[in-house]
């Protein structure tokens, strides 16, 4: 098939039609910034907004936050490279953890009119210590910065094949107005430009989704040519999980593996959505909705929600197209899947408008990262053991901090960009999810939660999440089967959550009293 079909290459016509789609995209989000710059005059209004913000924008935002570069990227290397395996991971309990998402997100509104700015404040409020923020802010940080390197490798991937240029300066171009508009827009800038990238990714992601599976020749074609393809990762072996009378071989890092794999997926993605402290923030500034409008950010939810099940399609159609020859492109390899199609099926319009999707998605991820991990040290860490530094004063810092927080992780992946994106992000994903859906979403609705579960439970998820496979878990046997590492990490933070919780004192009554009031 690759014969028939050659693998597209960048021509000078493509790489200024990328350069002015992921342009305008950009400008148009800076221009929300500065208009947003009129009404962020205080920490307060930086950090949270107004709390104003409607179901249209709050449901977009929430999705751009939550299906980042590996669902408009990372996704179609997936398919491509493990072929229906793949699909565990593209979009796996999507629409189940995003509507659990937005039904414990709205509890933060609450924590928001109390004074909570960070999400780690939510769990200063409801555990009355500074400790559990402190760890909390730390262990944010530390995970997010591992998350955003993700965002800038999709979006350099994409860069370098539909423009054949280096693409440090565009990520650095990139990056600036990134942390231009969440400098002097704050909360509600970032949350309006995040709605309109989730809106753009959405459309684009269906469209180009659906005309790759006719461009490859149809669903049977797709579905034959998968079939009978032969998916051999280097050390690989073969997995027991049938996936459409089909078998992968591949290694016990990776999720789809076998059941335990795949059941450890699955829990991630029904915990990580909710955990994810870029998507349980995009809460804190939203205004009370009505039963129709919660049902508009519920439509919202569930359309972009199978945005990345339209994509991956697009990895199941080059491999079908062009068999196992994107995987001697290194270091782009599988993941140049869905740039490469889109280019087939569009020349230089359709490099420049799927390009404009993946930044979108890439971008507003990173924004609503980076925003977090501002004021994780600003207010969680340095107004935390100074709480006499004025508002004023941490307004300035987060600000400035915003800078370094989007420049570490691009030197990162400059220096040492991960193979396949969607494996990388997942280590990331599951030590949030398995940290903060207890710590911050369970908390909320658990009265018996205690302090000290909370920080015995960040404790235990930062010290499992070094045992990653790729990591320290290579040299512990258990820990090199992925699921056995992830299982371990989720599960083992919900037994320690809600163990140490039983067996230490709670928050005084009088203080729970006014976070769960009584119904009337």
């Amino acid at each position: 098939m690759s014969e028939a079909v050659p693998i597209p290459t960048p021509t000078p016509e493509s790489a200024v039609a990328v350069a002015a789609a992921v342009g305008i995209m950009l400008a148009i989000s800076a221009g929300i910034g500065v208009y947003f710059y009129r009404r962020c005059k205080s920490f307060d209004d930086w950090a949270v907004g107004h709390g104003d913000v409607g179901p249209l924008v709050t449901g977009l935002a929430l999705t751009a936050t939550w299906l980042s570069g590996w669902a408009i990227f990372g996704n179609a290397g997936l398919g491509y490279t493990y072929g229906w395996s793949g699909s565990w991971l593209i979009g796996a309990m999507n629409l189940m953890g995003l509507s659990l998402c937005v039904v414990l997100g709205y509890r933060m509104r609450r924590y928001a009119a109390l004074g909570a700015r960070t999400v780690p404040e939510v769990a200063k409020l409801r555990f009355d210590s500074r400790l559990v923020q402190g760890l909390a802010g730390m262990a944010m940080v530390i995970l997010l910065i591992v998350y955003s390197v993700g965002q800038y490798k999709a979006m350099a991937s994409v860069w370098k094949l539909t423009t054949g240029t280096d693409w440090l300066a565009s990520l650095l171009i990139t990056a600036i107005l990134c942390a231009a508009y969440i400098m002097i827009g704050g909360y509600a800038g970032t949350q309006f430009s995040l709605a309109l990238q989730g809106g753009i990714f959405m459309v684009i992601g269906w469209a180009f989704g659906i005309a790759s599976i006719f461009w490859a020749g149809g669903p049977a074609k797709v579905a034959e040519a998968i079939s009978a393809a032969n998916f051999v990762k280097p050390g690989g072996v073969e997995t027991p999980v049938p996936i459409g009378g089909y078998t992968a071989a591949i290694a016990p890092s990776y999720p789809g593996y076998d059941w335990l794999g795949v059941t450890a997926a699955m829990v991630m993605f029904l915990l990580m959505a909710t955990g994810f402290p870029q998507n349980i923030a995009r809460f804190l500034g939203t205004r009370k909705v009505t039963k129709k409008e919660y049902g508009v950010i519920m439509l919202i939810v569930a359309l972009n929600c199978v945005t990345p099940l339209m994509v991956g399609a697009m990895g199941y159609a080059a491999r079908a197209v062009w068999g196992a020859d994107l995987m001697g492109s290194g270091p782009i390899y599988g993941d140049a899947a869905a740039s490469l199609v889109s280019m087939a099926i569009g020349g230089s319009a359709g490099a420049a408008v799927f390009s404009m999707a993946v930044f979108s998605a890439a971008v507003s991820t990173l924004a609503g990262m980076v925003m977090i991990m501002a004021t994780n040290v600003s207010r969680d860490l340095i107004q935390n053991g100074a709480p006499k530094v004025s508002p004023r004063v941490q307004l300035m810092l987060s600000r400035l901090l915003v800078i370094p927080f989007v420049l570490i992780p691009l030197w990162w992946t400059y220096t040492s960009p991960p193979p396949v994106l969607s494996e990388f992000m997942s280590g990331s994903a599951v030590a949030q999810a398995g940290i903060f859906f207890f710590v911050v979403a369970v908390s909320m609705y658990w009265r018996r939660a205690t302090k000290w579960g909370a920080v015995a439970t960040i404790v235990y998820g930062m010290g499992v999440a070094l045992l990653h496979p790729n990591v320290y878990g290579k040299f512990v046997p258990p820990f090199g089967h992925w699921g056995v590492w992830a299982l371990t990490l989720m599960l083992g933070c919900a037994a320690v959550y809600v163990a140490v919780s039983l067996a230490t004192k709670p928050v005084p009554e009088e203080r729970l009293s006014r976070l769960f009031p009584k119904k009337v």
